[in-house]
């Protein structure tokens, strides 16, 4: 029950301090971290917005730049319309509907429509081919032939050796025959289908895997550029011929989108995997552009870049995409983040480090506050025990001073006139109370020179029982004091004067807090190395919860059952700090209502 009024008394002293803690510290640090935890919620939505933003942009740009390849590509196919001869885009696929037309780039076709060619070859030409298939001997066929080559026009001399090395091949003479297929190859190509350099090359690859490849290479490549029959004719047997497999025919498709595009049709055409946006425009004549869908793809990866987004284009966009089937497939732009992992991870450390940050920063706050608080309750506390001191100093000095007065006026007044040993007795008071008054002076201004470094202790070799009588003596005038003190003791070392001070503050305390019909003991013991010194008493006892303080300054403990309450708070104190300046050692036992028994040890002398 006490402990529990003292415990509620102390929460009322503190009260107004937990006030001001929650008022000027703890409210605002919640107020703090709840603005903070807005912020970084608004800076997540701003995030977020600034992201929609960027890919919006991004979608835009993209958007932006492939309307600008397919008006370029508009604007190209009317100028070859119109009949003029501008520099083609890059990756466009043209072709200009006429005898003889061919599509251009050749390398995205792999053949062009039948009937192509229009000149036919001259007429003896003609009637030479005629002979040959009626003739029953290839070596007349042959003559025939070589008959013709000196009027023969320049761009068809290769035309007739082609011709002869044929008919000769028939008649077993392959070495003539490989000699004009060699002469046929320094040839220029006749105007017809197939080129004869790349019929004569064709002869001759039979014989050689190696020039086979070479020519499909070429063929692959669309350097002979055949119609759709021969192509249909001279392809298999010359990837045969090179031992090559079957490919995916990409120029193939494409040929075949050209076919349906000169058909008539027009828009977003498919052929398998390869699609491609037909454009017609017919001004002067009649052009068809064809845009591939690899085209559109470039066209995109070209498009400015935005960081961490990434743009798509297809056929099936999100909601909110924009379309671009106005002037392109009928396909949408759309983006989105590149890594929205990334993203959302890069915001949680932000917000990671920002409630860190907040955290240290309000732990370093409440740090500063509690300790501020502990300051301030521990100044006030020496406060409030510096007051008690003084009050106490005031009541121990009233009171040996009220007995010297009173003594001396008892003298003076001639009470004890005619009475020598009444007489003796005022005087031995009036000392013991003057020696009791110069010692509460004494510790006073030793325990301040302590504390503030100013006290020296000068060693000295005391002899120890005659000096322990010696304390029990003049503590003796208040109190007896049973002495136990052998003779035999080693003698210590140290200042005399401290720890005269020392024992006889123990031997004080010892007699003020037992009553006055207990016995207060004095008692030394050799304790290996050293001297232990012990007073007993068996007076109120110290509460647990004081054992822990009774050595600190103005601490004079709680008022137990049979104790005065009283002291100046020093006493203790300025014997454990002359215990430690002497390096000894003090130690208290003590149970509440049977006494205490405090002891220093201190190291013999060498």
């Amino acid at each position: 029950m006490v402990r529990s009024v003292r415990a509620s008394s102390h929460w009322r002293s503190h009260q107004p301090l937990a006030w001001l803690f929650v008022v000027t510290i703890v409210l605002p640090a919640c107020a703090l971290a709840a603005f903070a935890w807005r912020s970084a919620d608004a800076e997540r939505r701003l995030s977020e917005q600034a992201w929609r933003e960027r890919v919006d942009v991004a979608a835009r740009r993209a958007f932006g730049q492939i309307e600008r390849r397919a008006v370029q590509a508009r604007e190209y196919t009317e100028a070859l319309a119109r009949g003029e001869s501008p520099a083609a885009p890059p990756g466009i696929a043209s072709f200009v509907l006429g005898p003889g037309a061919k599509p251009q780039p050749a390398a995205s076709f792999a053949w062009i429509a039948d009937g192509g060619a229009v000149i036919a070859p001259p007429q003896e030409l003609e009637a030479a081919e005629t002979r040959e298939l009626r003739a029953g001997s290839p070596l007349d066929a042959a003559e025939t032939y070589r008959r013709l080559l000196p009027s023969a026009p320049p761009q068809w001399k290769g035309w007739v050796h082609l011709r002869i090395a044929r008919v000769l091949g028939k008649a077993g003479r392959a070495a003539e025959s490989r000699a004009a297929l060699a002469a046929a190859a320094q040839l220029p190509d006749a105007p017809v289908q197939p080129p004869t350099r790349f019929a004569t090359r064709f002869e001759l690859a039979a014989h050689s895997a190696e020039a086979a490849r070479g020519l499909y290479a070429e063929l692959e490549r669309g350097e002979w550029l055949l119609e759709k029959s021969l192509y249909a004719f001279y392809e298999p047997r010359l990837r045969e011929s090179a031992h090559i497999a079957a490919k995916a025919k990409e120029r193939e498709a494409m040929s075949r989108l050209l076919e349906r595009a000169v058909a008539g049709e027009s828009g977003w055409l498919s052929d398998g995997d390869t699609h491609v946006l037909s454009l017609r425009v017919t001004k002067v004549r009649t052009v068809i552009v064809l845009l591939p869908e690899p085209l559109w793809r470039e066209w995109l990866r070209d498009a400015p870049a935005e960081a961490g987004v990434t743009v798509h284009m297809g056929p099936r966009a999100p909601e909110g995409s924009l379309s671009i089937a106005s002037f392109g497939p009928p396909w949408a732009i759309w983006a989105v983040q590149s890594n929205p992992a990334a993203a959302a991870l890069e915001y949680q450390n932000r917000r990671k480090f920002f409630v860190a940050a907040l955290s240290l920063a309000a732990g370093v706050l409440l740090f500063g506050a509690f300790t501020a608080l502990r300051l301030v309750r521990r100044e006030l506390a020496i406060a409030r025990l510096q007051a008690d001191f003084t009050a106490a100093v005031s009541h121990e000095f009233r009171s040996p001073l009220t007995g010297i007065r009173q003594l001396g006026e008892m003298l003076l007044a001639g009470r004890a006139a005619n009475d020598e040993n009444r007489r003796r007795q005022y005087y031995e008071m009036i000392v013991s109370e003057s020696d009791r008054l110069t010692r509460l002076v004494e510790n006073v201004l030793d325990f301040a020179r302590i504390e503030e470094g100013r006290k020296q202790f000068r060693a000295e070799r005391i002899d120890t029982a005659p000096w322990l009588v010696e304390m029990a003596a003049i503590a003796g005038r208040r109190r007896i004091i049973d002495c136990l003190i052998p003779d035999t003791l080693p003698a210590i070392e140290g200042d005399r004067d401290a720890l005269s001070t020392a024992v006889l503050n123990l031997l004080d305390n010892a007699v003020k807090y037992s009553p006055a019909e207990t016995p207060v003991t004095l008692r030394a013991t050799a304790s290996g190395d050293g001297v232990k010194i012990a007073v007993e008493d068996h007076g109120c006892g110290i509460a647990p919860e004081d054992r822990d303080r009774i050595f600190e300054r103005f601490y004079r403990g709680s008022k137990t059952s049979g104790g005065p309450g009283q002291g100046v708070g020093l006493g203790l104190a300025l014997v454990k700090r002359i215990a430690d300046a002497h390096g000894a050692r003090l130690s208290v036992e003590s149970e509440p209502g049977k006494g205490s028994v405090f002891s220093i040890t201190l190291k013999a002398a060498v």
